[in-house]
């Protein structure tokens, strides 16, 4: 019982929660780039605008920050072959390898506002 206290601690320390309103930012956001903006609304918008799915939140540079940490090389990888929640390829079987550094650089980045 004392240990899941502490790994039940442990992980709920650090990193803030995302909100309702980081939540709307992230629905709004599209790349400026039309044809990486096709690609972001048909294989990412659903996971990664919606907290529930526990997918990094997109434009909440907290849940980016320790991914960003293990280099792009990485996490392009993470998204080809697929890791923990994400399936290989991120649901976008026509993105090449250039196509997922820029949907994760859009993603970590901080969005505007549009309320």
């Amino acid at each position: 019982m004392f240990a899941a206290a502490l790994v039940l601690a442990a992980c709920s320390k650090g990193l803030p929660e995302a909100g309702p309103a980081d939540e709307r930012r992230a629905e709004a956001a599209r790349p400026t780039d039309a044809l990486l903006a096709q690609k972001y609304e048909r294989a990412c918008l659903t996971c990664h605008a919606s907290i529930i799915s526990k997918a990094p939140l997109t434009g909440f540079a907290a849940h980016w920050q320790a991914r960003l940490q293990q280099g792009m090389p990485t996490l392009v990888a993470h998204v080809r072959d697929g890791f923990q929640g994400m399936p290989a390829r991120g649901f976008c079987n026509d993105c090449n390898d250039q196509d997922f550094a820029a949907l994760i650089v859009f993603m970590s980045q901080p969005q505007n506002s549009k309320e």
